[in-house]
């Protein structure tokens, strides 16, 4: 155990940051602990105010009752533990760093510790950090399924997918996939290449985890990748089955058929407009078949409806525009193009099709 004088100086000023008494920050005291509050209460009194406070889940005001707690006892690897996990838990992950740290110096290898720093370091954007505590997590127990996961979507996150292959085929110990797992293994697989891999990898983890959505997608996906368009279609039905009410999977679903089934793709589309009327991509998407079918007047009606929904939308103004020129509406043409190109829309097709705008207009 280390002494109080070799923490950070970062968790010495969470601490002073700290204010007193407990109540001054709408932090009652519970009647339970009323009693054991009066006078001058111990280091361990503080800590069960925390755990009771956490318990109840006012992180915040735990985090300031382990703090007082670790004034008055600075050594207790367990307390510091708990008061960063306060911290992250109130929303602080950057406060939640030092006494996380701190606990960890204290007590050694410790899973729970890697496991919060982890996390914390996740939600900072620290993903080297946490791809370190990741791993000295399944130091400290190999078969970690959170720390299997985090690390795995840290590595494919970072494109690593080698390393992500290595680690969840890695034969140590018999062990089911978690849904995070498959999905995971079957983007690292797709992401090298190797598709026939990824679509075994992802079958078998829609099999055990058959309501995963992530795992649908994904699979249906590297099956439209690997031109087996009837197979991803097939995927998707059962997925919107299982989910009739997630629009992300059917937004989806129509993606891909606009992509290898034009065929399908315009009933799908009307199909996911009556199911989501108010979506302001599924309108501007049935608004692309509509201009891909040459039904301009249709296609307009769903990009302003869609524009109306959602304005800031670069791609609707711009195709909105490309429509209202083939209607011979030129003003209003201009005026979607040069909307889109101040939402962000920079193609050289957009500021040409500007141009033959402009100069029709004359």
């Amino acid at each position: 155990m280390r002494p109080a004088s070799r923490w950070s100086c970062a968790l010495a000023a969470a601490l002073l940051l700290t204010p007193r008494p407990l109540l001054a920050q709408n932090c009652a005291t519970p009647p339970s602990m009323k009693a054991q509050l009066e006078g001058n209460p111990s280091a361990d009194t503080f800590a069960d105010l925390g755990i009771l406070l956490a318990n109840q889940k006012q992180y915040a005001c735990a985090a300031k009752a382990f703090a007082f707690s670790l004034r008055i006892k600075p050594d207790s690897a367990n307390v510091a533990f708990m008061f960063g996990t306060s911290l992250f838990l109130s929303g602080d992950a950057e406060d939640a760093v030092a006494p996380l740290q701190a606990a960890e110096q204290m007590e050694g290898r410790n899973l729970k510790t890697h496991l919060m720093l982890a996390a914390v370091f996740d939600q900072l954007q620290r993903i080297d950090e946490a791809k370190a505590e990741w791993r000295a997590a399944l130091l400290a127990d190999p078969e970690s399924t959170e720390a299997l996961d985090g690390l795995a979507q840290d590595l494919v996150a970072g494109q690593q997918f080698g390393a992500a292959i290595d680690l969840l085929e890695n034969p140590r110990a018999e062990r089911q996939r978690t849904p995070t797992q498959s999905l995971q293994l079957g983007i690292a697989y797709a992401g090298t290449g190797k598709l026939n891999q990824a679509i075994e990898v992802l079958q078998d983890g829609l099999n055990t985890s058959p309501d995963s959505l992530p795992i649908a997608n994904e699979l249906a996906d590297v099956l439209a990748q690997a031109g087996r368009i009837e197979e991803a279609e097939t995927v998707f039905a059962l997925a919107r089955e299982r989910h009739p009410e997630d629009l992300d999977t059917a937004l989806h679903f129509l993606r891909v058929l606009m992509a290898g089934d034009a065929a399908r793709a315009k009933p799908e589309g009307q199909t996911l407009l009556r199911a989501f009327p108010k979506s302001w991509e599924a309108l501007y998407l049935n608004g692309v078949l509509a201009a891909q079918n040459g039904d301009f007047a249709a296609a307009r009606d769903y990009l302003s409806q869609s524009i109306a929904l959602n304005p800031d939308f670069a791609l609707s103004h711009s195709l909105l525009g490309i429509v209202l020129a083939q209607m011979h509406n030129f003003a209003g043409a201009r005026t979607q193009l040069e909307r889109a190109i101040a939402l962000g829309d920079s193609s050289p097709e957009c500021r040409e099709n500007l141009e033959r705008v402009i100069a029709a207009s004359h």
